[in-house]
């Protein structure tokens, strides 16, 4: 099926200033050259690459709409094939009749993620590089963003090229000296080859190192905002997200049910969720939220526990607070506003502290930057390190520490040529981050995920 030339509409379903089809392969050029009429009389063919050409979609010799034509050659695109995208007006009807004449012409519908494959299959990107065009399209946030970009650049390729290199040298190394006894030829020494192996096994515990953050950056930070009632908990909820999206009265036990929201506070994404004012009721519908409320806080990465600054501190927020020891969490003095000099200092070295108002908006950037501060996500785009966001890429490495292990342990135990299989499985499992040793099924399963038209 590489051989076919695809199709897709590559901008969102449903109407807009213009949708942008996309064509790719052998005979695209061929394809539209049926149904594209331009007024000077030029052809996709006969057009440069990497320019445009204005003009009609024209089919059975009616008028579709008029159209922009972006010519690409091989191989200087993103699939490495040749590449048309028709710019058409962004109605769902009109699209779709230009989608229709092209795939009339000679063109077959894409895939889920077909072109991106095709840009794998073609060599113009490794799988990683490939799984990072999902992650930057996908991205929740600014850091999110800037790790996928990083990615896509090809920040993990190289490095897992120079690890997967010194490996191979190991293994020819041994594996000449096996098989060439007779010949006079440098064998690695016992020492030197326990200290390379630890070296990029240090290497690959480093990467791994980053995966937690990563996952953090990528899915965003599970985040419950937990305190008795009426501390302001929806009230906070709802200046993060800048709605409505909590009901905030004055009766305590307002909240019942958790309550979910997706924010971004200082280029970090927060999975947030707002949780029943936790205390002793004989509420059953009440106590049902309550018990709720403590089952998120055992899961979250991060708890924000509020106080009330114009009510001081109760018995009932320190039976909360000696709930979260162990756990990441921040103390939160709301309704600053209304008490601006709250002691707190019973809490100093447990939780780091931020003043707020929630209802006047005020405090909330120095929230997002403590936040920030706790996980050490801000160093990760400032160093610009590779860092791992991939659960595949995690399995891989971790898989390939054990062989490594494996391999240290054996040095001067077993032969060379033994070591040497560990080695080369290590090998295998570096290959699987990148698509040299990875198996058909996995990657359609991985493009499997994308978009239509990407």
């Amino acid at each position: 099926m590489i051989n076919d030339t695809i199709a897709a509409v590559a901008t969102p379903h449903g109407t807009g200033g213009i949708s942008v089809i996309r064509v790719s392969g052998s005979d695209a050029f061929t394809v539209c050259d049926r149904i594209f009429k331009n007024p000077k009389g030029k052809t996709t063919s006969q057009a440069k690459s990497h320019t445009i050409l204005y003009g009609h979609i024209i089919d059975a010799g009616k008028t579709i709409d008029e159209v922009l034509v972006s010519v690409m050659h091989a191989p200087h695109t993103f699939t490495g094939e040749n590449t048309v995208e028709i710019s058409c007006h962004g109605g769902i009807t009109v699209t779709n009749a230009v989608l229709s004449a092209i795939l009339t012409h000679g063109a077959v519908l894409a895939s889920a993620g077909e072109f991106t494959k095709r840009a794998f299959l073609n060599g113009k990107m490794d799988l990683s590089q490939a799984e990072a065009v999902i992650d930057v399209i996908n991205s929740t946030s600014s850091l999110a963003l800037d790790t996928a970009t990083h990615q896509l650049e090809g920040s993990l390729s190289r490095e897992i090229a120079i690890l997967r290199d010194r490996l191979l040298d190991v293994t020819a190394q041994i594996n000449v000296a096996a098989d060439y006894p007779e010949e006079e030829i440098d064998e690695l020494k016992e020492q030197q080859l326990k200290d390379i192996l630890k070296d990029v096994l240090n290497k690959v515990n480093a990467l791994l190192k980053t995966s937690e953050r990563g996952t953090l950056i990528r899915d965003g930070i599970n985040t419950v905002i937990c305190g008795r009632p009426n501390v302001g908990k929806s009230s906070l909820l709802n200046a993060l997200s800048d709605t409505d999206r909590a009901i905030v009265t004055e009766i305590a036990g307002t909240t019942r049910d958790v309550i979910e929201e997706r924010v971004v506070l200082s280029g970090v994404c927060l999975n947030i969720f707002d949780t029943a004012g936790i205390r002793d009721t004989d509420n059953p519908v009440e106590s049902l939220g309550i018990i709720k409320a403590e089952e998120y806080l055992k899961k979250a990465d991060l708890v924000l526990m509020i106080l009330d600054a114009s009510c001081g501190i109760t018995d009932e927020d320190r039976k909360i607070a000696a709930s979260l020891d162990g756990k990441k969490a921040i103390l939160i003095i709301n309704k600053t506003d209304l008490a601006p000099n709250l002691d707190v200092s019973e809490f100093y070295g447990r939780f780091p502290c931020v003043a707020l108002s929630a209802k006047a908006k005020t405090g909330i950037d120095k929230l997002g930057d403590t936040i920030s501060e706790m996980f050490k996500l801000g160093e990760i785009s400032a160093n610009g390190e590779v860092t791992i966001t991939n659960l595949r890429h995690k399995q891989a490495l971790a898989e390939s520490a054990e062989y490594l292990n494996n391999a240290i342990s054996a040095i001067g135990v077993v032969p060379a040529d033994l070591i040497a299989i560990d080695v080369t499985n290590a090998i295998s499992a570096f290959g699987e981050i990148t698509g040299q040793t990875v198996s058909e099924e996995i990657v359609d399963r991985i493009f499997s995920r994308f978009c239509l038209g990407k």
